[in-house]
């Protein structure tokens, strides 16, 4: 006989008595429970405004039964503020909304301190948390029938929760919007000072009645305290036996014996059976920890010299208070079977000049050679512990506490391209200097976060979020190994949607596992030795937009991705820069020409707009030579080349012509020619000046990592190059400024400048002021204004001359440090008299 569901669907339901049902679950398994045919007394419809009153029957969701969809319902958009949630108190939709937003104004209370009528929410749903992008199907969305009085839909909202201005209030209604119509945040043009607008998105239970015409009868949050140890294991486990080496690395008769052999000199790691700190003799299978050190100074325990040989004794650690994450982290590790773990602060002696440095610079093998990460990507530095652990139970209301789900509107689910970026891209953990090599070294990243568990090796991903829909049937975490044993079955998997035909199908079913695909923004995040200079560019993007506690870390924290690509590249990496490409652009004894010397982070975004060919695609015309501290100075290994073609200088020097362009919407070969030799700084040039200046040499022997060079230098002035719209910026507002040559004429533009610091340095009338600025390399426009400019015949405007401002320090030499970077028009160089000179860039 037919689910109460598809009777309710084809109007077929008619019952006089109570009698057993046997439906079909998920078409793998037969459940029995009886079904109420009168009305059961505590079946009482829940009361709902006119604004709700879509949400009190169930076919306002699309699930799944017996193959068949109840109904197709597109997500709708409601405006309302939380004085009309508060004036329909008697609403349960309405207030579950309202204590949504209370718990979220404990987090934020900015929220508190303005009128109710003036904080505007947008709430947009139902989703569900079972979207899966594996070969573009969705998984069933099959209600929780474990209760044989009700049926259950397990979903979640989207509020969007912005300040509204006072001259909005009138027109602001409860309206549904049209979908064009997406919130926005409002301009506040009264002076008051906008609260931060915020999303989350809670989770509810909604509970229907199991009758003839199913009522909604409840609504209740639904979190998942505590994550299931198995699921995590199957997932690892799922990882070694289909990825295989690609994703990790082995230990024992298998090992990779050069990574094995790098491990540092001291190198320790903890028993987690033994409770002690241990130093191996032969290799072992570890695991690896990712979290934030505590804030209290009492928290901060850590192996020093004085207490190595109390740690080494067994059972010591159970007598240390110890902290909580690391605590959890072993407790965790004995769960999954794993006996050793490596923790810094616990593993590295702190206080060992000698031993720390070189354990620092062997992260790279450290984190790559460990069999997966534990990542506390959290948002509180407490150490209290893992939220989820057993023993540990996370808070009451994760789900809105947390990052927010990142829903897709078309499919009602979750957008799984970003789960991981939403979850944990926007973690504090992420936010943290050490953190960023330590994601990018490991090969497998287990995250804990405060609502969910997730997983990433390098062919895919996992959620626990997909397994908690999945195991609504009951409501223990074990049920979910109930699921993983209809995964072998050979009708459809629940998790897939899909047959079992294939190994490639059968790979994939795993609950809460999923193929991640090449376009997911994650697959950056995962060091290959395919790694391009794009990557690399990306990742100091990242890095260097971090907090570290103590500025002289900054490449300490980077140390391992130097390693690592220093190998990958065949390059020496100098002062976190690959030797092998040309020079590109805290203080200390960092030189000024490496990114790391930076205060702000670093963006190579107006090099090039989509990381394409263009980021290396430039015209090398300088040869760079470096103050090594200890071989003194010597030539750099750069690869130089010619736009498209890999040639050296000194190759195009003895050519009458350059190498011709490919591609659309380029000058040709005759214009190439023209502009480059009327420049004057071309390869002809660079090859006459080899020698370099004595005394410049002398200068850069006290100035150990400083590079030497010859190039043209030119005197320009500084101005805005635009002022905006709505009067004068702020003085913080950044903009590209504009170069005039002596003349007065504009020539050229500086990268992302402050408003201010433009409006210091400008001439004005009486007060002219010039600024020293140096050639670096060549290269074309963008694209997309190439293509503009090819259609008015501008063909000169398509060359560009790399230049960097520098503060030239008094002394004869040329000697000076990196301010800015920016370009100017190859053609216009020449008319900002520039003359050639060696240059000594500390």
């Amino acid at each position: 006989m037919p689910h109460i569901l598809d009777e309710y669907l084809t109007g077929e339901a008619s019952f006089s008595v109570e009698v057993p049902r046997i439906i079909r679950y998920q078409q793998l398994r037969y459940l029995e429970f009886p079904i109420r045919a009168d009305n059961h007394p505590q079946f009482t419809p829940l009361d709902l405004c006119q604004r709700c009153q879509a949400w009190s029957q169930i076919d306002i969701h699309s699930i799944i039964c017996r193959g068949t969809v109840t109904q197709t319902f597109t997500t709708s958009r409601e405006n309302t503020n939380i004085e009309q949630l508060r004036g329909n108190s008697q609403c349960a939709l309405c207030a579950a909304i309202l204590d949504a937003y209370y718990e979220c104004s404990q987090v934020l209370p900015s929220l508190r301190s303005w009128p109710p009528q003036r904080i505007a929410i947008e709430i947009a749903g139902p989703f569900y948390i079972d979207q899966d992008y594996q070969d573009g199907r969705e998984l069933s969305r099959q209600p929780d029938i474990s209760d044989p009085d009700y049926i259950v839909v397990r979903t979640f909202l989207r509020l969007q929760v912005r300040y509204l201005p006072r001259e909005n209030l009138e027109e602001h209604s409860s309206e549904q919007r049209p979908a064009e119509q997406k919130s926005q945040v409002a301009t506040v043009t009264n002076g008051d000072h906008e609260p931060q607008p915020c999303t989350i998105t809670p989770q509810f239970k909604m509970k229907y009645s199991n009758e003839e015409k199913p009522a909604l009868c409840g609504i209740e949050g639904w979190e998942t305290p505590y994550f299931d140890v198995e699921v995590l294991r199957n997932w690892l486990k799922h990882c070694d036996d289909v990825h295989g080496t690609q994703c990790v690395a082995k230990t024992g008769e298998n090992a990779n014996s050069y990574l094995l052999a790098s491990l540092p000199e001291g190198f320790r790691v903890i028993d987690t059976q033994e409770m002690s700190v241990i130093e191996p003799i032969d290799s072992v299978r570890y695991v690896a920890l990712s979290y934030m050190w505590s804030c209290d100074p009492d928290s901060n325990l850590q192996l020093e010299k004085s207490n190595v040989d109390t740690f080494q004794a067994p059972g010591s650690l159970k007598k240390t208070a110890i902290p909580g994450i690391i605590a959890d982290s072993i407790a965790l590790c004995r769960d999954l079977g794993e006996r050793y773990l490596w923790v810094d602060r616990l593993c590295i002696i702190q206080d060992d000049e000698i031993v720390k440095p070189n354990q620092i610079n062997a992260m790279d093998i450290i984190y790559s050679l460990a069999t997966f990460t534990i990542i506390a990507a959290l948002n509180t530095r407490n150490g209290v512990g893992l939220p989820g652990v057993s023993s540990r139970p996370r808070h009451p209301r994760a789900s809105i506490r947390s990052q927010p789900h990142n829903p897709d509107v078309e499919g009602q689910g979750i957008n799984l391209g970003e789960v991981i970026t939403t979850a944990v891209g926007n973690s504090l953990w992420n936010k943290r200097g050490w953190t960023f090599q330590e994601r990018l070294l490991s090969k497998r990243r287990l995250f804990i976060t405060e609502s969910q568990v997730l997983f990433e090796c390098c062919e895919g991903q996992a959620t626990e979020s997909l397994t908690w829909t999945l195991s609504t049937a009951c409501e223990s975490p074990g049920r979910v190994g109930f699921l993983a044993e209809q995964c072998d079955s050979e009708e459809a998997s629940p998790m897939t949607g899909i047959s079992e035909t294939s190994e490639s199908q059968r790979a994939t079913a795993v609950p809460g596992f999923y193929k991640r695909h090449d376009h997911f923004y994650e697959d950056s995040f995962g060091l290959k030795e395919t790694a391009s200079i794009q990557d690399y560019c990306k990742w100091v993007e990242d890095y260097s937009s971090r907090q570290l506690s103590f500025g002289t870390d900054i490449l300490n924290a980077f140390a391992g991705v130097g390693s690592s690509l220093g190998v990958a590249w065949n390059s020496k990496f100098l002062y976190g820069l690959p030797e092998s490409t040309s020079t590109a652009s805290r203080g200390g004894d960092i030189p000024s020409w490496s990114w790391a010397s930076s205060l702000t982070a670093i963006n190579y975004g107006w090099h090039s707009s989509f990381y394409d060919d263009d980021l290396i695609q430039i015209a090398s015309l300088v040869y760079f030579h470096y103050q090594d501290p200890i071989q003194g100075l010597r030539k750099l290994e750069v690869k130089e080349r010619w736009i498209q073609d890999e040639i050296t200088i000194e190759e195009l020097a003895k050519r009458e012509e350059l190498p011709p362009l490919k591609r659309k919407h380029v000058p040709g070969e005759w214009r190439t020619n023209k502009d480059w030799r009327e420049c004057p700084q071309n390869p002809w040039e660079t090859f006459k000046r080899p020698a370099l200046s004595p005394d410049a040499c002398s200068i850069a022997a006290m100035i150990p990592g400083s590079l030497v060079f010859n190039t043209t230098v030119a005197s320009l002035e500084i101005d805005h190059l635009h002022y905006t719209d709505k009067g004068s910026p702020k003085e913080y507002d950044v903009f590209n400024a504009l170069l005039r040559n002596r003349q007065g004429e504009g020539v050229g533009t500086l990268n992302q400048m402050e408003f201010r610091w433009v409006e210091v340095r400008r001439s004005v009338e009486g007060n002219r002021k010039l600024f020293d600025f140096i050639a670096l390399s060549g290269e074309l426009e963008k694209w997309n204004l190439r293509k503009h400019l090819s259609r008015d015949d501008r063909w000169d405007d398509m060359w560009l001359l790399d230049i960097m401002l520098v503060e030239r320090l008094p002394c004869k030499p040329f000697v000076a440090r990196r301010v800015a970077i920016g370009t100017v028009k190859l053609c216009k160089w020449k008319d900002c008299e520039p003359m050639w000179e060696t240059v000594v860039l500390c």
